[in-house]
């Protein structure tokens, strides 16, 4: 997610910012866990940096907004909202690994600063640090369900890292294709941080409507930044821009490429609207502000 985007969201006698710090704190605290200060390794150390080097907590925030807008209490939201924003990271760390990436937020990435293996020490750690999060949810009976579903999500987005890489080697001309792409990388990690909160709360039936306003906004978001990148990204980068020149001009694929982006947010904002509580509220004006930009 990219840092232009900003979160103000309505958590009840909570601030945002102290919670989205309170969010910050147990995050480096679970990094943290069982390593002694004076004897961090590596990929302790480098999670942490890489933590600290900014974002803005776009899925610590949703998991966050959605559990009190839902009814759970301020400490089961604070701890979705770290599950999903440490899955996130995880994925950052790999994807930059992937990338061959130097930088990420103006500061070097794990892998250049590192190596290629504190990279995939780092990730994973990340990783587990989410599972470790929601250990801590207040009711142990729902616990076995969300690690489930953390699985579930982080599966499809290692099948949309799959497709991403494999495009490399064979370019990606259908849209079809592109958007099932991106609706499993971004998608997954979008959604996941509202189905927590909503199967915390005994709402299971809205899953549907979050997968698919999160899909829907992540697909927008992604077409975004591929219309902002597509100076830099090659003719074998996943870009909307290189699916949609076959059969049009460069000006048709970039109009083409807002039109089919704006449909997206549209389509977010929509479902967004229909989950209970209005525990969506937060992606639908993330949705909105995402589409001005086109």
């Amino acid at each position: 997610m990219s840092d232009s985007t900003h979160l103000d969201g309505s958590v009840g006698i909570f601030s945002f910012a102290e919670s989205i710090s309170e969010i910050e704190r147990l995050m480096e605290e679970l990094v943290s866990d069982s390593i002694p200060s004076a004897h961090s390794i590596d990929a302790v150390q480098a999670a942490l940096k890489h933590l600290a080097s900014g974002g803005h907590r776009v899925r610590a925030g949703l998991g966050l907004d959605a559990g009190i807008r839902l009814g759970l209490s301020h400490c089961d939201s604070v701890v979705v909202g770290a599950a999903a924003e440490l899955l996130h990271n995880a994925s950052l760390v790999h994807d930059d690994l992937h990338d061959g990436a130097v930088l990420r937020r103006g500061t070097p990435t794990v892998f250049a600063a590192c190596g290629a293996d504190v990279a995939v020490l780092t990730g994973d750690l990340l990783l587990s640090s989410a599972y470790a999060a929601i250990a801590s949810f207040s009711r142990p009976a729902i616990v076995p369900k969300m690690i489930r579903l953390i699985h579930r999500r982080t599966a499809q987005v290692i099948q949309g890292q799959c497709g991403d890489l494999s495009a490399r080697k064979r370019p990606v001309t259908e849209l079809a294709r592109y958007e099932a792409i991106v609706a499993r990388k971004s998608g997954a990690l979008l959604s996941l941080p509202l189905e927590l909160a909503l199967l915390g709360a005994g709402v299971r039936d809205s899953f549907g409507l979050a997968q698919e306003a999160a899909e829907s906004f992540g697909i927008g978001y992604q077409i975004i930044d591929d219309l902002e990148d597509a100076g830099s990204d090659g003719p074998l980068s996943l870009n909307i821009l290189n699916v949609l020149k076959t059969g049009n001009t460069s000006a048709e694929a970039v109009r083409l490429a807002r039109e089919i982006g704006s449909r997206h947010l549209h389509s977010a904002v929509a479902a967004a609207s229909g989950l209970p509580n209005g525990s969506g509220e937060l992606l639908g004006k993330l949705a909105r502000v995402m589409n001005e930009r086109l």
